[in-house]
């Protein structure tokens, strides 16, 4: 994929899963805190993880969070249901980055990058990416989605 993946823009994901916002969700202010943004992003993340990615069906090695950056662009309020979508950006030796936003309709409420690292489930140090599961990766930069097997 040449050029940048624009994050606000609902057209630059292809997987998305649906939350509703919670009466919990919601700060003083009467805003949706950011740490159930944050929550948002991560459910958004293990989904498209699970469904898409097959991380579920990858013996012997488990996906550990190295890096997340959260930009809240909007507020939301309660009540309300969302839309996180979710996309493979980009693959590392040993990591993957992926891409989230939380959408209500058309307004983009916040954007997530974050560094997933592929860790040995025994050893608990990184594994480098097998050839077979990157070319099945690198068709999720293309938008051919397939589940990718370790």
């Amino acid at each position: 994929m040449s050029g940048a993946i624009d994050l606000t823009e609902r057209q630059s994901f292809a997987f998305w899963y649906q939350e509703n916002l919670r009466f919990s969700d919601i700060d003083m202010l009467g805003h949706v805190n950011n740490v159930a943004y944050a929550a948002l992003i991560e459910s958004g993340r293990i989904a498209y993880a699970r469904e898409v990615l097959g991380m579920n069906r990858w013996p012997g090695v488990i996906l550990v969070m190295a890096r997340i950056e959260i930009d809240y662009r909007a507020e939301l309020h309660y009540p309300a249901v969302v839309q996180i979508g979710s996309r493979l950006m980009r693959i590392g030796r040993t990591s993957l980055v992926l891409g989230n936003s939380v959408f209500r309709g058309d307004l983009c409420a916040a954007t997530s990058v974050t560094t997933l690292v592929i860790i040995d489930s025994s050893t608990r140090r990184p594994v480098a990416i097998e050839a077979a599961a990157r070319a099945k990766l690198e068709g999720h930069l293309l938008g051919k989605e397939q589940n990718a097997v370790f």
